[in-house]
C-alpha cells in the first residue's frame, strides 16, 4: 500500500503533467506556447511567422551555412518564438522556411538583427513570395 506522500507526489506530478499537455490555455495561447514580455523582446530577437501556406511550414535560422530548427506554424497561423539570445547581435543571419513535406523551400536574408528587434516571416501560398523584414520590437 502507497503511504500518504507517494499518494500526494503522484497526484501532484499527474496535476503538473496533465498541465503542460493541456491544448489551450485561458488567454487562447497554444500550448507550449509563452506569452512574450517587454523584458524577453528586449534581451533577445523575436520571431514572428505569419503562415498562409496551405500546409505546415518550419522555420529555421541559417548561420554561416549552419541550419538550425526554430519553429513550426501550421497552416493559417500566427506563432510567435523567442529565438536563442545568445545568436544576437547577428550580422548574416538568414531565414528559412520550408514545407513540411519538403517539396518547397525559401531563403530569406542575410539580415543585421539585434536584440530588441522582431523579425516578420511573411510565408505566403505562393512560396516563392514569401519575405522578412526585420524591425523594433514594441514595447
Amino acid at each position: 500500500m502507497m503511504s500518504l506522500r507517494s499518494m500526494i507526489v503522484t497526484a501532484g506530478a499527474a496535476a503538473l503533467l496533465a498541465g503542460c499537455t493541456h491544448r489551450q490555455s485561458v488567454n487562447g495561447n497554444a500550448g507550449g506556447d509563452v506569452p512574450i514580455d517587454s523584458l524577453s523582446a528586449m534581451r533577445t530577437a523575436i520571431l514572428r511567422v505569419d503562415n498562409s501556406y496551405p500546409g505546415e511550414v518550419r522555420v529555421y535560422t541559417v548561420i554561416g551555412g549552419q541550419k538550425n530548427y526554430v519553429a513550426k506554424a501550421m497552416a493559417n497561423q500566427v506563432r510567435t518564438f523567442v529565438l536563442d539570445p545568445q545568436l544576437f547581435p547577428a550580422a548574416k543571419i538568414s531565414f528559412q522556411a520550408e514545407a513540411k513535406d519538403g517539396s518547397m523551400k525559401r531563403l530569406l536574408g542575410p539580415f543585421n538583427v539585434d536584440r530588441g528587434q522582431t523579425v516578420e516571416l511573411v510565408v505566403t501560398p505562393d512560396f516563392d513570395a514569401a519575405r522578412a523584414t526585420v524591425h523594433q520590437s514594441t514595447r
